[in-house]
């Protein structure tokens, strides 16, 4: 069975695992958002660009309209000052006309009555009198042309007044419509620049937990380094110990034949009978025989020193800080025990760690506050899971041999801010 060499490593290790999977679960609930906005953002610039064209689109109009009324504007003053002076001159027109007609009328009745009383060829007085009828037909005909222009002029006139009123009324419903795309324009705009906002919000903070990642991976590959270089330690120095050991095995095994060889030497010399092999004395076990118990439950860790009583029953085959056959030394309690026994919780806390651990097997961690661990392997059964409240006397696995152990039963320690602690100084 190998011993952790930092379990608080593997604790962290174990925290930090979670806390990737959390902020992963984060950040992709982050991106999810930020996705949405995009697409958001994009429909609301898209609404934007179409707000902002059929504004682009109105001025045009409005132009086209203001420079086509002007243009009517000024054929319409000029068309009122054609009928101005046309008035003029028809009003003047027909003066003459209304005199000349008057004076003809008066000098054709004396002149024909002169004709005829003074007995003139009637050829000549009826050519005389068609003359003066040709001059008022032609002058009518003059006046009747001028009040035909006149009213021509009248008629455009008019026909320009309504073209101008028309595109007068089309301007302001222009208007009107390119008032109202102004305010659409403007909410488009106060929601693409919220969007926006909202954006980089959310990109900073994808930024931050990313950051947060990071740090942590590293965190991770730091503590799996430690472990990972711990193991490879401890197996060159089992490796060492192992050929250390065999080598003192040998060389003692020499030593006993030789001195063997020599005492039986000796003894066939004297005539002696051959003394038996001197046998290492016996080890005088340790046996636990408590268990915890609900009557500890709750109380500070510090408090229990000397009252705590070891996880399970059985054979303790191995002390704290005593040499190990690898060359180090041990930091907790080897307890053999018969397979599928209960491992009870020496004292209230959550659980940190339950996993399966290289070196260690099925492990579980608890956390008791105040720094203080306590940290059961080999176990068969892994009976909690990570984060659950456990009280003192609480089973939370079962005994066996996983991991490599040799002998069944539980490898138990205690560390404090990750150093550990002699179990028996605390057991009462």
């Amino acid at each position: 069975m190998a011993a952790p060499a930092d379990g608080n490593a593997r604790v962290q290790s174990a925290q930090t695992q979670e806390e990737l999977k959390a902020l992963h679960g984060q950040i992709d609930d982050l991106k999810k958002k930020l996705a949405a906005n995009e697409s958001n953002r994009k429909e609301a610039a898209d609404a934007l660009k179409d707000s902002e064209s059929a504004i682009s689109d109105a001025n045009r109009v409005l132009g086209d309209l203001t420079q086509k009324r002007q243009l009517t504007e000024a054929e319409l003053a000029k068309l009122e000052g054609d009928i101005a002076q046309t008035r003029i001159h028809i009003r003047a027109s027909q003066q003459r006309l209304a005199e000349l007609l008057n004076t003809r009328y008066r000098a054709g009745d004396l002149e024909a009555w002169k004709l005829l009383l003074n007995q003139q060829d009637p050829n000549q007085v009826s050519r005389t009198l068609g003359y003066y009828r040709y001059l008022v037909d032609a002058q009518q005909r003059f006046a009747a042309q001028l009040q035909g222009q006149l009213n021509e002029l009248s008629r455009l006139a008019e026909e320009i007044r309504e073209r101008n009123a028309q595109l007068k009324a089309l301007a302001r419903a222009k208007a009107q419509q390119k008032e109202a795309l102004e305010d659409q324009q403007q909410e488009h705009a106060s929601l693409v620049s919220q969007l926006s906002r909202q954006i980089d919000s959310q990109r900073n903070e994808i930024q931050k937990l990313a950051a947060d990642e990071k740090r942590l991976t590293q965190l991770v590959d730091r503590l799996n380094a430690i472990i990972r270089e711990q193991e490879r330690q401890q197996a060159l120095a089992r490796a060492r110990e192992q050929a250390r050991q065999k080598q003192l095995a040998a060389q003692q095994a020499r030593a006993a034949a030789k001195a063997a060889a020599k005492a039986a030497a000796q003894a066939k010399a004297a005539g002696k009978p051959v003394p038996p092999a001197p046998t290492p004395a016996p080890v005088t076990a340790k046996i636990n025989d408590q268990l915890p118990d609900a009557a500890q439950a709750g109380q500070a860790f510090a408090a229990l020193r000397g009252k705590l009583k070891l996880p399970v029953k059985g054979e303790i085959t191995n002390r704290f800080g005593s040499q190990r056959a690898e060359g180090t030394s041990w930091k907790g309690l080897m307890i053999r025990a018969g397979a599928g026994q209960g491992v009870h919780a020496v004292a209230s806390g959550r659980v940190v760690f339950a996993d399966w651990l290289r070196g260690f097997g099925n492990m579980v961690i608890v956390d008791h506050g105040g720094g203080y661990l306590s940290l059961y392997s080999g176990c068969e059964s892994v009976l909690k899971q990570v984060g659950d409240n456990i009280k003192a006397g609480d089973t939370i696995a079962t005994t066996g041999n996983s991991g490599g152990m040799a002998d069944s039963g539980l490898y138990f320690e205690i560390r404090q801010n990750g150093r550990p602690l002699d179990p028996l100084a605390w057991a009462g």
